[in-house]
């Protein structure tokens, strides 16, 4: 078991140290005196020799055996245990390399006889040996002290100091074209030195050198030459000088230019014509490689394809400036395209919200979804379908279309609503998180109204016309649960309205905006304002569901919906023609119990007014602490809130259970 431990253990010491070495054959000038391995130091008489035992595997020789400052011997006997000390390694940063590899340092604390000690010793040296190679360290020296304690059953203590010899660096790179190749030294030079990432007088390192060939092509791609052929590198080491020269022969190919797109395998009745659409780039454009896979990003991003790959293929067309069409031939498996998805929630005032829905996201192909969604609350009930066409006219633009009923059972109203309505709209996804977004589209409401706040409760049946739009700044890090940045956005809607042979019309104005700071890694403030506003109409002549209303989980916590704003006699919201609203909350977020978690103390303050602008007075506030659980679809939303401004009939403890933040 020891033996196999051992040679396990020399290959990966052996993985790092060659990396290097692997890419070619390096040819060695003259050896200096420094790399001669250290002398001996002899066993004092007496003690047995290391000869004694049974050779290493691979007839690897025993390691030197030091003596203590006082000059006793070492060699422990019998089993012991030992403790490990390294010295010396830190400066290049190899620290945790050795101790991820090391037989000394992983088996610490095991009982362990003369034999395996010396062995892991032996390992050890080699693999410093070959860690300090990996990054140009050059004829250093491990000197190893095995201290034999004089209490018995006391620890064996191991010492290695690691003297890690001079820093080789490369003095020339050298890329050029092979002899047969069309493209100039100086072109070749020009156009891959900056990309390689190795320059004359970088250290001599392994991974950095690897890492380089690994991600050449993809770089070169990028820089508009998608078939270039890499010889491989040839490393030569002088030992004299210290340094090493790194020779490459580069054939760059024409440079490319995008053609055609074409796509095969399971389609989901994709064709190349909407294919196109996704792509960011056209025909005659420079070739990149950013480009072909944003193709395939914007390809998985559609949710009906489980695998993409897009790959470039010569065109067969050379240009009259001698580039090469390069053809994007694009090949899919198909993913699952029906859903089924289920939400729920909980608030006080509100109760429990259930919300289900069915969607198929390629009924009307190429990617037109169709979701049937139903939501089955105490105080609303929705029956609605709505079809989208996803990428319509030109990529991230989707068309909409619904229709759909709703009951409605609030404080301030009650409402049975028939709507159909369409809207064009960019929006943001997890993939692309764009700056600016917005909808525009109209809608057509038949909706029988009962106002509670009106004498005598009267029923109306309104008819409204409407056209609502909104625009979108978002500069902020992240679309689920941003941690800095900030989001502005603004809202109109023009709308026309018919009631008991009356007509009136009236704009619908808001403006929101939101800002979040980190503090540290785990802490974040964030903060929101809102203010909006309706001119042209009195409230009283206002469809109630019109009208703006604050409190709950989406406006001022520690109040119930609808409970912030003026209220009639008998305490019923009477909504209005202008809303205040404003939050502050500290967030933070921490690993506990394997899972990732967060507590939020949060503030908000908000007042509806009568009148057509906003104002700043008479705000009610509410205050709160919340938990949140982070998950991949965002953080699900616990908070338990108070009003501060409390008045009689408002809640004492508010509760609200839903998913992503607040704002």
């Amino acid at each position: 078991m020891e033996a196999r431990e051992w040679t396990k253990r020399r290959l990966l010491g052996r993985a790092l140290g060659v990396s290097l070495l692997a890419l070619l054959p390096m040819a060695a000038a003259a050896q200096p005196a420094d790399l001669a391995p250290p002398t001996a130091v002899p066993l004092p008489t007496g003690e047995p020799s290391l000869d004694e035992f049974a050779p290493l595997p691979g007839n690897v020789p025993w390691p030197t055996v030091e003596t203590t400052t006082a000059g006793e011997a070492v060699a422990p006997a019998g089993d012991v245990r030992y403790t490990v000390a390294l010295t010396g390694l830190a400066e290049t940063g190899l620290d945790d390399e050795w101790r991820a590899l090391s037989s000394l340092w992983t088996r610490k604390g095991e009982v362990s006889n003369l034999a395996q000690i010396n062995r892991r010793i032996a390992e050890d040296r080699d693999l410093i040996d070959q860690l300090l190679r990996s990054i140009g360290r050059y004829g250093g020296n491990t000197q190893v002290v095995v201290a034999t304690p004089t209490d018995p059953g006391a620890t064996t203590s191991v010492t290695l100091t690691v003297d890690p010899g001079p820093q080789y660096r490369f003095d020339s790179v050298i890329v050029s074209p092979p002899a047969d190749a069309a493209g100039s030294a100086a072109q070749v030079t020009a156009v891959v030195t900056p990309l390689l990432g190795i320059a004359a007088g970088d250290p001599i390192n392994a991974t950095r050198v690897t890492t380089a060939q690994d991600t050449l092509p993809a770089k070169l791609a990028d820089a508009g030459y998608p078939f270039p052929v890499i010889g491989k590198p040839d490393i030569v080491v002088d030992h004299a000088t210290r340094t090493a020269t790194l020779a490459q022969t580069i054939d760059l190919g024409a440079r490319g230019v995008f053609g055609s797109l074409h796509i095969e395998g399971e389609t989901q009745k994709f064709d190349d014509e909407h294919l196109a659409v996704l792509a960011r780039f056209k025909p005659g454009q420079p070739y990149t490689e950013a480009g072909r896979d944003d193709l395939r990003r914007a390809l998985i991003q559609t949710g009906l394809f489980g695998g993409v790959i897009v790959k470039p293929v010569p065109g067969g067309r050379i240009n009259a400036d001698g580039a090469q069409v390069v053809d994007l031939v694009v090949t899919t498996e198909a993913a699952p395209v029906r859903t089924v998805a289920a939400t729920g929630g909980y608030s006080t005032g509100q109760g429990l919200r259930v919300e289900a829905s069915w969607t198929h996201r390629n009924l009307f192909p190429p990617e037109g979804a169709l979701t049937v969604r139903t939501v089955a609350a105490e105080r609303q009930q929705v029956l609605a379908g709505e079809i989208q066409r996803r990428n319509w006219k030109k990529r991230d633009q989707t068309l909409s279309l619904r229709m759909g009923l709703s009951a409605e059972q609030q404080n301030a109203f009650d409402a049975s609503t028939f709507a159909i309505g369409g809207a064009v709209a960019r929006e943001s996804n997890i993939i692309w998180q764009k700056p600016i977004t917005y909808s525009i589209g109209g809608e057509l409401l038949v909706t029988r109204q009962r106002d509670r706040s009106a004498p005598n409760d009267p029923n109306n049946t309104y008819f409204i016309l409407a056209f609502p739009g909104n625009v979108t700044w978002d500069q902020s890090d992240n679309l689920l649960d941003p941690t800095r940045g900030f989001r502005l956005t603004g809202r109109v809607s023009p709308e026309f309205t018919l009631r008991s042979g009356s007509y009136l019309n009236y704009v619908k104005l808001q403006v929101e905006g939101s800002v979040y700071r980190p503090l540290g890694d785990s802490i974040v403030l964030a903060g929101r304002i809102h203010f909006g506003g309706i001119a042209g109409a009195s409230r009283g002549r206002i469809a109630p569901d019109r009208r703006f209303y604050a409190g709950g989980g989406g406006s001022v916590r520690g109040f119930d919906f609808q409970g912030v704003g003026p209220q009639n006699a008998d305490g019923t919201p009477t909504g209005g023609n202008s809303l205040t609203e404003a939050s502050a909350e500290v967030r933070y977020r921490f690993q506990a119990f394997g899972n990732d978690l967060g507590v939020v103390g949060f503030v908000d303050a908000g007042q509806v007014y009568a009148s057509t602008l906003p104002k700043l007075d008479s705000l009610r506030i509410g205050a709160g602490i919340g938990l949140r659980y982070y998950t991949a679809f965002g953080p699900v939303r616990i908070d338990v809130a108070t009003p501060v401004t409390r008045r009689t009939g408002d809640p004492r403890v508010a509760f609200y259970v839903s998913i992503g933040q607040a704002f």
